[in-house]
């Protein structure tokens, strides 16, 4: 694990490239550093100066002959190894590199090259690089602006927010890969009233990824939460370590781009950035207990969330409106939500609510004072629930109506922030609650403009609070062996050079887990049918590794009811598919069809698949995915997210499935992805499962090797 902790706390800068002309990129560093308060040293570089104002000028980093924490490169892509190099070869030695400099791996093969010597020379001398091609970093409480954002606070404000420095501090810090996204989120902050505790700009991740960051801000204690936009992740199992120690102390919400083949090819040229699977980053990130954005309003929704509330501890919300239809609307967000739920209010605490409510009010949760409430109705209201609620989430849906006084209401709010761990508000509309919203972003009470929003963010912050505490990536109990024979089937099929496993050898395979496939005979056009000794109908089928989809090429024939049916289709399948491999197998009772699948992600590792199987899967796609490695408790929760749960469970009085077959399948397909690095994919489907307590039958099992 890197140590960055000089690298964002810097006692001295260099910036290589500073000038004196407006509008060069060195000129803008030198003036955001100097301007925001920090009070280290500064050492530009730049042989065409001597002097920059009452700075002296270095020509080279070596030159400079003194501790530097941080060197600033602002200078065309070509000649930054070379000044790393200078950098890394003086004396004393400086290790922290900000390269801010675009044209390497996102411009193409050139740029790439170049990239990939920065890597090299980084990896060789150990040092820590944080771009190329990003927008730098700021440091609120060290008053360190070491990039080329221009600040939006007025430190001469006397308001009750003001400081010393040029960014307002706050508690989240925001990482993104993508640093006009870093600027925007920085204007909107401060539109919101809203600091943060750092923003650093990643870029091409060359050497310190997004990985190195959240390492580095796990154990920063101006941090309480991070935001964090990717575009790809470099290393898959550093991220998955380096948020397993995060989780634990802070949350974390990312917004991942590239959800889409026009996103990735747009990502491509932006970072050049690899596409990944995004079903499989979301499945990771459930499993890690990250909170993933689906788009940039909620990364704003929550970053507003965490900058103002506590982490909720208790799933159950109250709702106070003066306004039927935004209640109603909060009641039907929390009735389709898994996460959350109202709270139930006594009968005696209702009796004591209407004591302040007209007769029309409604003092069921969400709680209505109704569209004629003043101000005075809110804070007894108010009073209440603090007292006898004290735990639960509030949150406050106000309409400026023709009795409304949003300001004063807005006051009453604030004086009650310290009596919720969590009290967040929803004042609707526009030019009429301006001057309240102000009121309550001042005071640090988070305002959304829809209840859905707002409960968005609650919702998705106890997922969060229910998650931070599980060992994430435990192992299930029972030890492991690695000594399984499956190598010789597994070196049979690559010494053939092929990238499937015949059915027998499957078979043999799936068995030495503890698996069995359903019975089969391989046949052919010579052998005699009385061998079979399977019960009618039968199936046929081809066993080739060339044939994977065997619909698609008619090499699959149902219902053979005898063995003169069976003859003359074997000859039909062999002519129309070319197969010389043939298996037949009795046809099962029918089920519910569910496929199971085990994929290689290049990033992650091994991901498992299950969801509604047979011809159709691919057409209604109702599956999830799963990250091992997997306890059976787990794979039973994650269950929950196919749309066929109910079925599986027992719809509308039927009988359930037998879940703990689902479960021993994947624990099985995990621990053979363990144990058997080049078994990079398979496909069961359809396993055929039963509510009668027959036992679950796979009919199908393509297993996929590669060296």
């Amino acid at each position: 694990m890197r140590n960055l902790n000089t690298f964002f706390n810097p006692s001295s800068i260099a910036i290589v490239g500073a000038s004196s002309h407006k509008g060069k990129m060195g000129s803008v560093f030198l003036k955001n550093i100097r301007s925001g308060g920090w009070k280290g040293k500064i050492y530009p570089v730049n042989p065409s100066h001597k002097k920059i104002g009452s700075l002296r000028c270095y020509s080279t980093l070596s030159e400079i002959g003194k501790k530097v924490d941080l060197v600033i490169i602002a200078v065309p892509a070509q000649f930054v190894r070379s000044i790393i190099m200078d950098g890394a070869e003086s004396n004393p030695k400086m290790e922290n590199f900000i390269v801010i400099s675009a044209g390497f791996k996102e411009t193409g093969k050139e740029g790439g090259k170049r990239e990939n010597e920065i890597v090299e020379l980084s990896e060789k001398l150990k040092l820590n690089v944080l771009g190329p091609n990003c927008l730098g970093f700021i440091n609120p409480e060290k008053k360190l602006n070491a990039s080329f954002t221009q600040p939006f606070f007025d430190a001469k404000s006397k308001g009750k927010n003001s400081f010393s420095g040029k960014f307002r501090p706050g508690k989240v810090a925001i990482i993104s890969q993508s640093g006009a996204l870093g600027v925007a989120l920085l204007d909107w902050t401060e539109n919101m009233s809203l600091g943060f505790s750092k923003v650093i700009s990643i870029g091409n991740k060359s050497v310190l990824n997004e990985a190195d960051i959240l390492d580095y801000l796990t154990n920063d204690k101006s941090t309480k939460a991070v935001a964090l936009y990717l575009e790809d992740i470099k290393n898959g199992p550093e991220f998955i370590d380096s948020m397993n120690r995060i989780i634990k102390k802070k949350p974390v919400f990312i917004l991942k781009a590239g959800k889409n083949s026009a996103g990735q090819k747009a990502i491509s040229s932006h970072t050049g950035s690899l596409a990944q699977d995004d079903a499989i980053i979301s499945a990771i990130f459930r499993k890690i207990g990250a909170i993933e954005a689906n788009d940039i309003a909620e990364l704003q929704d929550l970053i507003l969330y965490c900058s103002s509330d506590s982490i909720p501890q208790k799933n159950e919300i109250i709702v106070i409106t003066n306004a039927g239809g935004p209640g109603v609307l909060s009641a039907d967000y929390i009735g389709r939500s898994k996460k959350i739920r109202l709270y139930n209010f006594s009968k005696s605490f209702k009796t004591n609510l209407k004591k302040d409510l007209p007769e029309s009010a409604s003092v069921e949760n969400p709680v209505d004072v109704i569209g004629d409430a003043p101000p005075e109705r809110f804070e007894k209201i108010l009073k209440k629930i603090s007292a006898n609620c004290p735990s639960c989430p509030v949150l406050i849906i106000l309409t400026p109506q023709s009795q409304t006084n949003p300001e004063k209401v807005a006051d009453i709010v604030c004086s009650f922030k310290n009596k919720f761990p969590v009290l967040t508000t929803c004042f609707m509309g526009g030019a009429k609650i301006k001057k309240a919203m102000e009121k309550l972003h001042q005071n640090g009470v988070a305002n959304f403009e829809t209840p859905e929003r707002a409960l968005m963010a609650i919702e998705k912050l106890i997922f969060y609070s229910n998650s931070k505490n599980k060992n994430f990536f435990a192992m299930p109990g029972k030890a492991i062996n690695l000594k399984l024979k499956t190598n010789s089937i597994l070196n049979s099929a690559l010494q053939q050079k092929r990238k499937m496993l015949f059915w027998d050898e499957a078979e043999k395979m799936f068995r030495a887990y503890g698996i069995n496939l359903a019975s089969s005979r391989q046949v052919n056009d010579k052998m005699n049918t009385a061998s079979i000794k399977l019960p009618f109908p039968w199936a046929l089928k081809t066993d080739e590794p060339s044939i994977a989809h065997r619909l698609d090429k008619n090499a699959v024939i149902l219902n053979l009811k005898s063995k003169n049916e069976f003859r003359n289709s074997l000859k039909r399948m062999k002519k129309s598919t070319g197969a010389s491999h043939f298996l037949v197998q009795s046809m099962a009772k029918p089920g519910l069809e569910i496929i199971l699948g085990l994929k290689r992600d290049p990033f992650f590792g091994p991901i498992i698949v299950c969801g509604l199987g047979g011809s159709f899967t691919e057409l209604f796609r109702d599956r999830v995915i799963l990250a091992p490695p997997l306890t059976p408790a787990e794979i039973k929760e994650d269950l929950k997210g196919l749309k066929i749960y109910p079925m599986l469970k027992g719809y509308r009085g039927g009988k359930g499935y037998n879940l703990d077959e689902i479960s021993i399948l994947i624990v099985a397909l995990q621990r053979i992805a363990s144990e058997n690095p080049n078994v990079y994919e398979i496909d069961i489907n359809p396993v055929m499962i039963y509510n009668n307590g027959q036992k679950c039958q796979i009919l199908d099992a393509k297993v996929y090797v590669n060296k």
